[in-house]
């Protein structure tokens, strides 16, 4: 009896030293180190793959982090251009249109201008309405002016239509572009890029009417032309 115990002993230890031979511990230490801590090891020595970080927060917090950037800037425009011109910051909703008039503001004048270098009333109406409505627009007021739809009723105009004004002049000389509440942004000869008020005096003396573009009939002047204006 006590030779048959100790073969199968001997057998149950060679089974077993078989069975540990072709599993998956194929190390000492891996044998003698508790599961968890094995596992644990594994996936710190393991790099982490693409689609891991796609699918984890690291890989995602760039859009989260852009989107209320934007957002906190455009609440920052809302209060700063709803205060210049009087209104609730809720009534400021045209995000492009304020994001670029902030961009712009400041800007020298220069006669013929049409950049950050200094720049000219037409082509100041004629890049936000690029910008901001996708539509093109003539070159110097006067022919910006032939083409809209009279408005002669300040009460009437809405936000992004031209304004003009003939200073010392028979002619259309001056452009803006209505905002609200009374006020216009436009490039002056005194200030540059800035936002003012129809009824304020000088303004009030020299306007001359409004106009609302007509969506789709506007061409580009010809690049040879583009430099070229008459007092606008």
């Amino acid at each position: 009896m006590r030779i048959m115990t100790k073969k199968k002993k001997w057998y149950t230890l060679l089974i077993t030293w078989l069975v540990v031979l072709v599993s998956s511990c194929n190390s000492a230490h891996e044998l003698m180190e508790p599961i968890s801590l094995s596992v644990n090891r594994t996936r710190m020595e393991t790099p982490l793959s693409a689609d891991l970080i796609a699918k984890s927060n690291l890989g995602n917090k760039k859009a989260p982090i852009e989107k209320n950037f934007v957002t906190s800037l455009n609440k920052f425009l809302n209060l700063k251009y709803a205060n210049m011109l009087g209104v609730l910051p809720q009534v400021i909703t045209n995000d492009l249109l304020y994001s670029f008039i902030d961009e712009w503001y400041g800007t020298r004048y220069r006669l013929g201008g049409t950049d950050k270098s200094g720049i000219d009333c037409s082509a100041f109406a004629q890049r936000l309405y690029a910008r901001v409505f996708n539509i093109g627009l003539f070159r110097t007021a006067a022919e910006q002016f032939k083409v809209c739809h009279s408005i002669w009723n300040k009460e009437e105009l809405n936000e992004g239509d031209l304004v003009f004004f003939n200073i010392r002049s028979k002619r259309i000389s001056h452009v803006g572009i209505y905002l609200i509440n009374d006020y216009f942004v436009h490039s002056s000869v005194s200030n540059g890029v800035m936002i003012s008020k129809l009824s304020d005096t000088y303004w009030r003396k020299y306007y001359a009417g409004a106009g609302r573009v007509p969506k789709g009939k506007m061409s580009l002047v010809p690049e040879k032309n583009t430099e070229q204006s008459t007092m606008n």
